[in-house]
Formats: structure tokens, C-alpha cells, sequence
């Protein structure tokens, strides 16, 4: 990045939207963005983020998978003999990511977007996935089946492993008079018995280790050694056997190496636009008009990196009419955070970034963008700040090729103050010429105020200062050359009175009448400004409030009508259901030729008869424990349970069940309940869990006591998640993990370790 862009902090803002990615290649691509300055290149990244943008807001964000970066696998895959099982469980998570995204893409309904038109080259593998889901189970093993001969070694291996858990058994008994302890375990990778050193000789075996205090002996008997030979033996067979599998599945993956390496590096380039696009949501930022042509209009913009909650958004205006902007006011009043505003916001169009101000306003892009600001005096070069300052504007001047936004603060200063208003009026005219400069400058002096306002393309602006309080606003007020208030401000901090009012008659009598008229007319139109201020946000209310009220005068109207043509339909219904009723009596009447009496009766019974009340079910959600109005009963009652479409409402002293539509929810009454005392007894256990179990060298049949206790101690001290280490081994231990884990009701969810936590030799548990 150009050195005299350093200062704008555009570096920072990189590493915060880096932050959004995925991978460590999309995020490499965020720190390495570079301004671009054509505006074709420009407008079709900041489109390609807002269509993002207005995407999450609409179906979420992207569906995309923590380190999905399969790039370099996929780049070499052609040279690779065979692919790990990691390997290909990251390829398999890759895949899934992309049928995540098939599913993302089935919600949008427009072709015409950039990213419809990505996603829908992006379908994923299945026939891949497939191939892979064939060969490696979810946990990460190779199944049994992929070949007959793994088939018959693991086997074997059950074999063998049930006759050393039979054998260990045996020796635990056979030699427990020679043991410190009766257990097994390993040593050096071998299963061995702790035996007192003083009998040592007692058993046939080899010593594997030796205890600290030197009184026990680690032994593996030579009743097991043929057993574990054969074991270790088959665990070789075992894994020759997978890595052939595994080869065979690689050769299988080869002809998709070049389409996942070019679909990868696409997902990667849409994780960082989908990471700018989270960037841009987090500082509530807009799409706004961007040209080449050096028109700038911000309106209520802000810096990205000062706190949305305090900073106060300004308003900078530049064009072909206005291509000079000079900013006066107070020290600490903003003038330094307006041109860095303006920079920044600059470079983060061209790199593609949304930025936060009105989306009405419009943004210019330029081939260069240059800084000046601050003090940065060079002691090792042994250059004064004016130097510094000179050396670093000559070095802009010299490098104009094309647009420029130049940003010089407090130009002409660190000398005498009359060689340095003319050195920064000359600079000025000379930067003034060029068409394709813009130029803002922060000052202090009054001559230059007074050139300002002698030249009609250049636009003043000033931070407002409250005179009352003696603080800055922060607030950039264009049009209005401000004062320094080097005085006001020294009085707020404390000066004596006598200091003050000796520098306020020294600066009377030194003020010109121009500069006191000067002073006089910035006041006067500070004032207009206010007002007319105030103005505009009158308007706005009193224009929020008739909207406001013309939308609820038509939502009235819409509810009016509505119902008025509700109650038609409904009392038309009901005339048409009577005629129809009427009709058949008449039809019924005019086929009899005399009526008795009981015929009489039955025909005013129908006319009496009361209209059906209405049986739609009610949009109110009815639950448990909520009290109900049983209309064939009329009674209350509570619901107790709800199966399927019945509930269950006690009623007295019965559970009677009933449909929906036959009960209405009614408010709880409110009753004075005199409380009962209950004493509470009993203990709280103190036992503290570890939120790590270590199985390794534990027997297959140990695990599930081992796993009940770890898990009801984790319970008991209320902790979120439990560590199991089983190892690689031959997979036996961690089989028993998982199987405690499909049958444990306290266990939420399960994985497999990450990087660092010791992948597929730890399952990590949550409760």
C-alpha cells in the first residue's frame, strides 16, 4: 500500500473485514487489496457486495463451512500416489458445503444477479461424494465391506482382541500374589502387569518400565506376547490394506482435481465479497453514486473506525465548480478526522468496500490518493516538521499522473507565519489548475481564510464550536470560515483571566477591519445555517407525521372496506342458506295434499331453529397449562396434555379429551393460594468433574463405567462439554465412545477434535 495512504488507515479496516472469512486464503485476498481506479472494475465490486448484502438480510448469511479450503489438495492432486483420510473428509465437507449452496441458490428467483449467476456454475459432486461416502464412514473409519480382504483381517483382529482381553484376565489372576496393583496397562504400546520388584523373576516377560520409587516393575508376560505379536501383526495387514483402498479412491478423485480447484478458488473469492458485505452490515454501511469525474457530495458520512454511538457525521462537498475545500475551526474540532473521513471512505470504494453514509450520497475514485497529515518529524533524517511536511507535498506533486485527491493538513504551518501563507497559497494555485485534482486542506491562518473567500472555486467550511459551553461540535458546517478559538478554548482549560485578557486587546488591536468584518459575516451565516437547520428538520417531522398519518388514514380505509365486504359475504351466505331452506319447505308443502298436525309442528321447529354456531378453529395457540372454556360442556377446565390433534383437559375430577374447535382459551383467575412451608433436605454434591477423560489403554468393556462416571460428575458440576481422548489405535475404544454416546440421553451433540485438539484421537461432547 502507498506509503502516504498509510495514515488513512485503510490497513486497519482490512483486518477487521478479514475477520468475516473462512479461510485463510480468503482472507489473504482481504489484507492484499489494492485501490483499483477504473470505474467499471469499481461499480461491478461494490454491486457484487450489495447484491450480497441485501441476500443475507433476505435468506441469512452464505452457507459456508469453516475451512473449506481444499486448494492446495485439489492443485496437486494429480501428482499424489494417495490422499489421507482427512484428505478426503475435507473433500466430503466441501461437497456438502456445495449442496448447502444448491439449496441457498433454490431461494432466489432472480438470474439477473451476479451471484445467481455463481452459485449456478457451482453444482456440486455427487457422483464424488458418493464415491467417498462408500469407502469412509462419518466417524472418519474405512468401512469393513470395501473389500473382502479388510473384511476377514478385521475379523481376525476381533478374534485376537477378544483372546488377549481373556488372556489378560487370566494373568491378572495367575500372577496377583507378585502385583502392586490388579490392572492392566500400557507401556511402550504394550499392555503390561505392575509386579513388585522383589518378584520380578516370577514372571516370564519383558520389563517395559520401572516405577519412580523403583518398587514396581512393569512386565508383558510371555502368556500375551504371541497374542499382541499377532495383533500388531494384523494392524499392519489392516492398514496396507486401507492404503490400497485409499489409493484406489485418490484415482477415483483425479479427473475432478481441475474442476474442484477452479470451483474452490471461486468460493474463495466469494468468501471475501460475502466478508465485505458482513463488514459493511456491521457499520451500517451504503451503496452510493461513484464516478471518475471528481464530484464528491457526502452526506452524513462517518469514519468507520470511531464509535457509531458518539461520532458525529458530516457533510463534504467537492466538484468541477468547487475543486478547493478549506476546512478551519478549533484544534480538536474535527478538521483532522473530516479529511481522513473523506480519504478513507475514498479507498474503500475502490477496494470494493460499502461505506457508511446516506446511499443519496455520491462518491468520486481517483487514479491517486495522497495524505499529508500529522506531525511526522524525521529525527533520523534530521528533518523539522516543515521539512518533513515539504518534502512529502513535493513528492505528490511530482507523482500526479491522472486524478489526485490530495488531503493537506494545516498546510504552510511549522515556519513564519508569512512565508508559510504564501508557500501554502502558491501550492494552492498551482493544484488549483489541474482539472483532475481535488484538493482539502485544514488551516488556521486568517489569510488564508481571506484568499478563500476571494476565490469562487474554492468551498470553506469550518467545525462548529459552541461559544456558550467553549467545546467543539465536531459538526462540519459548510460555507463558513471558522475561528480557531485558540482563546475561548484557553480559558476552558484553565488560564488566568489576566493571560486572556491581555491576548484579547493584543488581538484587537492586530485584527483588520476585513478580518473583523470577516468574523462578523461567519457568525452571521453560522446563524442562517443553524436556522435554517432547524428548518429542514422541522419539514422532515411535519412530513413524517402526514405520511404517517395518510398511512393510517389508507389502512383504515383497506380495514373498512375489508370488513364491510366480510360481513356481506357472510350475511349473504346466510340469506342464500335460508331461500334455499325456504324453498325446499314450499317444495316439500306443495307435494302434500294435507298437514297433520305434527307435520305443522316439525316445520315451525325448523323455522325456530337457532343458527349453528360457527366451528372454525381459532388462531389461538392453545397449551399446556392454559385454562379453556369447553363449549359442549360449558365448563372451565385446564389442559393437561395434548395428543396429536386432542386435548386433554381436567375437568373436576376426570381427564376427558377434546377437538380444538370444541374449547376456547380463557384468562387464568387469579386466586389467593396460602403457601406450605416444605423443608428441603438433603446434601448438594460437592464432587468437581474434569472436562477430560483419558481412555487410552482402557479395555473395551471399562469404557462405559468410565464414560457414566465422567459424564454424571461433568452433570453435577454443571459443565458445558466433556473431552474423551481414545486414540487412533484400532478404533475399539472409540467404537465404545460412540456407542455410549447414540444411547446417552445427556449428550446434545458430538465431534470429532480440531486442529490443535487432537482431530479424529479426541471426540469432543457437549450436554
Amino acid at each position: 500500500m502507498n506509503k502516504k495512504q498509510h495514515v488513512l488507515e485503510l490497513q486497519t479496516i482490512l483486518e477487521h473485514v478479514s475477520k468475516y472469512t473462512r479461510t485463510n486464503s480468503s482472507k489473504n485476498i482481504i489484507l492484499n487489496l489494492e485501490p483499483d481506479f477504473l470505474l467499471s472494475k469499481v461499480k461491478q465490486k461494490i454491486d457484487l457486495v450489495h447484491e450480497i448484502q441485501g441476500l443475507i438480510e433476505r435468506f441469512g448469511k452464505f452457507p459456508f463451512y469453516d475451512d473449506f479450503d481444499i486448494l492446495s489438495t485439489s492443485k496437486n492432486l494429480d501428482q499424489r500416489t494417495y490422499l489421507n483420510i482427512d484428505e478426503f473428509i475435507l473433500i466430503r465437507q466441501y461437497i456438502e458445503m456445495e449442496k448447502s449452496f444448491k439449496v441457498y441458490l433454490s431461494q432466489m428467483n432472480s438470474s439477473t444477479s451476479q451471484v445467481y449467476e455463481i452459485l449456478k456454475m457451482l453444482a456440486p459432486e455427487i457422483d464424488l461424494l458418493n464415491a467417498i461416502n462408500e469407502v469412509i464412514s462419518e466417524d472418519g473409519l474405512v468401512f469393513d465391506h470395501v473389500t473382502s480382504e479388510l473384511h476377514e483381517i478385521r475379523k481376525s483382529l476381533k478374534q485376537k482382541n477378544r483372546l488377549l482381553e481373556k488372556l489378560l484376565s487370566e494373568v491378572l489372576v495367575k500372577y496377583q500374589s507378585y502385583l502392586n496393583e490388579s490392572l492392566i496397562v500400557m507401556r511402550n504400546g504394550r499392555y503390561a502387569i505392575p509386579i513388585k520388584e522383589s518378584f520380578k523373576n516370577k514372571v516370564k516377560g519383558v520389563i517395559h518400565d520401572v516405577s519412580a520409587s523403583k518398587q514396581t516393575v512393569y512386565i508383558e508376560p510371555d502368556d500375551i506376547r504371541q497374542v499382541t505379536q499377532d495383533i500388531e501383526y494384523l494392524n499392519q495387514l489392516e492398514q496396507n490394506e486401507i492404503l490400497k483402498i485409499l489409493q484406489k479412491l485418490t484415482k477415483e478423485l483425479k479427473p475432478y482435481g481441475n474442476i474442484l480447484y477452479d470451483k474452490i478458488q471461486i468460493f474463495i473469492k466469494l468468501d471475501s465479497d460475502h466478508a465485505k458485505a458482513l463488514y459493511g452490515k456491521e457499520i451500517k454501511a451504503s451503496k452510493v453514486t461513484i464516478n471518475d469525474l471528481g464530484v464528491i457530495d457526502l452526506k452524513l458520512a462517518r469514519h468507520p473506525l470511531l464509535d457509531p454511538l458518539t461520532v458525529v457525521p458530516i457533510d463534504m462537498v467537492l466538484n468541477q465548480n468547487q475543486k478547493v475545500l478549506m476546512i478551519t475551526g478549533p484544534n480538536t474540532g474535527g478538521k483532522t478526522v473530516a479529511l481522513k473521513t473523506l480519504g478513507l471512505l475514498t479507498l474503500m470504494t475502490q477496494v470494493g468496500l460499502l461505506i457508511p453514509a446516506l446511499p443519496s450520497s455520491t462518491i468520486s475514485i481517483f487514479k491517486h490518493v495522497f495524505a499529508d497529515i500529522g506531525d511526522e518529524q524525521s529525527i533520523q533524517q534530521s528533518l523539522s516538521t516543515f521539512s518533513s511536511h515539504l518534502i512529502k507535498i513535493k513528492e505528490m506533486i511530482d507523482s500526479i499522473k491522472g486524478s489526485a485527491l490530495i488531503l493537506l493538513d494545516e498546510v504552510g504551518s511549522g515556519t513564519d507565519p508569512l512565508e508559510g501563507v504564501s508557500l501554502a497559497i502558491a501550492i494552492i494555485d498551482y493544484l488549483r489548475k489541474k482539472d483532475n485534482v481535488r484538493l482539502v486542506v485544514t488551516t488556521h491562518y486568517s489569510e488564508l481564510k481571506l484568499y478563500a473567500f476571494e476565490q469562487q472555486d474554492i468551498l470553506t467550511a469550518s467545525v462548529a464550536f459552541d461559544e456558550k459551553t467553549l467545546k467543539p461540535l465536531y459538526k462540519l458546517q459548510l460555507g463558513i470560515a471558522g475561528s480557531s478559538h485558540a482563546l475561548s478554548i484557553a480559558k476552558r482549560l484553565g488560564m488566568k483571566d489576566e493571560i486572556i485578557n491581555h491576548a484579547q486587546t493584543l488581538l484587537s488591536g492586530r485584527q483588520s477591519n476585513l478580518a473583523k468584518s470577516l468574523e462578523k459575516l461567519s457568525h452571521e451565516q453560522a446563524y442562517v445555517l443553524k436556522v435554517k437547520e432547524e428548518l429542514r428538520l422541522k419539514e422532515i417531522e411535519a412530513n413524517r407525521l402526514i405520511q404517517s398519518l395518510q398511512d393510517k388514514n389508507r389502512s383504515l380505509e383497506r380495514d373498512k372496506e375489508a370488513i364491510i365486504l366480510k360481513v356481506k359475504e357472510k350475511e349473504l351466505k346466510k340469506y342464500e342458506k335460508l331461500k334455499e331452506e325456504a324453498l325446499q319447505m314450499i317444495e316439500d308443502l306443495s307435494k302434500m295434499k294435507s298437514i297433520t298436525t305434527p307435520e305443522v309442528a316439525m316445520i315451525k321447529g325448523k323455522l325456530n331453529q337457532k343458527p349453528k354456531e360457527d366451528t372454525k378453529k381459532s388462531n389461538e395457540i392453545i397449551e399446556l397449562n392454559d385454562h379453556v372454556y369447553i363449549k359442549s360442556y360449558q365448563q372451565e377446565g385446564v389442559v393437561i396434555d395434548i395428543k396429536k390433534d386432542k386435548y386433554i383437559v381436567s375437568l373436576g375430577l376426570f381427564d376427558l379429551p377434546f377437538e380444538r374447535n370444541d374449547l376456547e382459551k380463557i384468562e387464568q383467575k387469579i386466586q389467593k393460594d396460602v403457601k406450605k412451608k416444605v423443608k428441603v433436605t438433603g446434601t448438594t454434591p460437592t464432587k468437581q468433574g474434569s472436562i477430560e477423560l483419558d481412555l487410552r489403554g482402557v479395555r473395551f468393556e471399562d469404557v462405559k463405567n468410565l464414560m457414566d462416571k465422567a459424564v454424571d460428575d461433568a452433570l453435577l458440576s454443571n459443565l458445558p462439554y466433556l473431552r474423551v481422548i481414545h486414540g487412533f489405535g484400532t478404533g475399539a475404544v472409540r467404537k465404545a465412545v460412540h456407542d455410549y454416546i447414540k444411547q446417552s440421553p445427556y449428550i446434545k451433540s458430538h465431534r470429532y477434535g480440531a486442529e490443535g485438539e487432537g482431530l479424529n484421537g479426541v471426540t469432543i461432547i457437549s450436554f
